[in-house]
Order: structure tokens, then sequence, then C-alpha cells
């Protein structure tokens, strides 16, 4: 097994509504909000974990092929494929079991092929939140939402931090192709769950209108974009090694 070249891709992220991948809070402050959001802490901005992205991909990829993976799923494990040519633990990796059977086919499979990068803002992102920050906010926006019980009570107010819509982040994967199967799951694959992300969404609260996005080709004008087939939208550049 060698290493035959390696697929590069680049391409900016559009919120096309607001965005919110949210953080652990171990305490919580008298007037802290109620659900912020990561950010850098060496610049306190938001910005999107790779794993975040990587993970909601084979989420929706595991989804759309079914089967063994959603009946896994159900009962809160991961379906570890037997087959060394299962193109989700190909694509995002898996962590064999500690037998005999389940390292044979770990190194037959190989190591993951997709590596995902943290994202962060664009410049011209960056400045434009910069400059809603004058009116408060901190690269975001504050969100009021009430709870009412749909069986009658008292509505609860709370506070949800988010990314503005129109907010841009650069994103850069790298798919390693080891052999002709790679470069097949690649196209079949790869860009399918890019695809279905942007039909479902990323981070949280997706089905109350979070969460959607739209990639972008870095290097043309975003309005000239609109309904263009995703890989026209993608920057993808392969080094041959």
């Amino acid at each position: 097994m060698k290493l035959k070249k390696v697929i590069r891709i680049r391409s900016v992220l559009l919120a096309k509504t607001g965005l919110r991948i949210g953080m652990s809070r171990d305490q919580m402050a008298i007037g802290d909000l109620d659900n912020p959001v990561v950010r850098n802490p060496l610049t306190d901005e938001p910005y999107i974990p790779g794993s975040s992205l990587k993970g909601k991909l084979r989420y929706l990829l595991e989804w759309s092929l079914g089967g063994d993976y959603i009946l896994k799923a159900k009962d809160k494990h991961v379906y570890a494929s037997p087959d060394p040519k299962d193109p989700v633990a190909r694509i995002f990796g898996l962590a064999p079991e500690n037998d005999e059977r389940s390292l044979a086919v770990a190194r037959e499979r190989g190591p993951t092929r997709l590596l995902v990068r943290d994202a962060y803002l664009t410049e011209d992102a960056k400045e434009a939140l910069e400059r809603t920050s004058a009116r408060g906010g901190l690269y975001t926006e504050i969100k009021q939402e009430v709870f009412i019980p749909r069986l009658g009570g008292n509505a609860n107010p709370r506070t949800t931090e988010r990314v503005p819509a129109g907010a841009r982040f650069r994103v850069e994967m790298t798919y390693r192709v080891l052999d002709d199967l790679d470069e097949e799951y690649f196209g079949k694959y790869l860009l399918r769950a890019l695809e279905l992300l942007e039909l479902d969404g990323l981070g949280g609260h997706i089905s109350r209108g979070y969460g959607q996005v739209y990639f972008l080709h870095p290097e043309r004008l975003a309005e000239d974009q609109e309904g263009w087939p995703l890989k026209e939208r993608l920057k993808v550049e392969e080094v041959v090694l």
C-alpha cells in the first residue's frame, strides 16, 4: 500500500442562516449566555471545528447508505464493517476492535483518507463582524427565544448565541488516494456527503432554521455561483507524489 497522490479541496462555507456550533460549559456565572458558541481562545473569534464538519459529513453519508449503519446507530454503537472496502470506514476512519480479525481488516483497509481542517472566518467576514462589534456583539448575534410548553404553562425565555447569516469560513480538506477505489469513492461518496450537507445543515437547531450552509469557490464571485453544481463551487487540486 502506497500513497499515490493527495487531493486538496478548498472552498468558502457561507452561512445562509445563523450558524451555531456550541461549546460545553462546566460553570456558568450570573448573566452568562445560556448557549455560547465555540471560539478560538486566542482571538475570541467563532470557528467551525474540523471534527464538527467531518462528523456531520460522516453522519449524513451513513444515513444515506442505511442498512447496518443505522441499525447499529439505534443501539448507540458505531458499525464496524468487516469489509475493507467499506466506503465510510475508508474515507472517515474507524478504530478497530482489539482482535486479530478486526486488525487484519484495518491493515487491509489502510489509513483514514479524509482530513478536515478547522475552518476560520475569511478576512472580509471578520471585518464585517468587527463592525457589528461596535453595536455590542463579539462576532456573533444573540438570538432571543421563548419556549412555550405545547400543553400550556408559562413562557420560558432563553438566549442563544450564533454566527450571523452571511458569515463565511475558509474550508480546507485533504483526501489521500492510495488506489483506484479511493479515486472512485471521492466522487461517489465524499461529494455526495458534501451535497447532503447543503440539503441538511451544520451545527445545532437545524430544524428551527439554523445551520443552512452553501459552498462557494474561493476565487470566483459569490453572486455568480448560485445554482451551480457543487463540483464547480469547489477548488480541487491534485498533488501527485
